[in-house]
């Protein structure tokens, strides 16, 4: 199997941008309401980390799985759409 027969076999999730060549993961969404909830129930899971006690998992865990979780919100964020429909709205 060659490159390009992997890439349209299995090459969905995993991308590459052909800009930055950095890679990215592609999450689809049926609508923008799937995004909404999929933000605030993330936003609710770093609130229920705050709130554990540190007997039960270590500092370090607590603070690995926040800066994950917060990344994930943050990169999730749709700002450059968003801005463009701010912009387009405007005219």
């Amino acid at each position: 199997m060659n490159p390009k027969e992997f890439k349209a076999r299995y090459g969905h999730t995993l991308q590459i941008d052909p800009e930055t060549k950095k890679h990215y993961i592609k999450l689809p969404i049926d609508d923008l309401n799937e995004l909404i909830y999929m933000q605030a129930s993330l936003l609710d899971g770093i609130l229920l980390l705050t709130q554990l006690e540190e007997r039960y998992y270590k500092n370090e865990q607590i603070q690995s799985v926040m800066y994950w979780l917060c990344k994930l919100v943050l990169l999730s964020y749709p700002h450059e759409e968003i801005s463009g429909l701010s912009q387009w709205l405007k005219t």
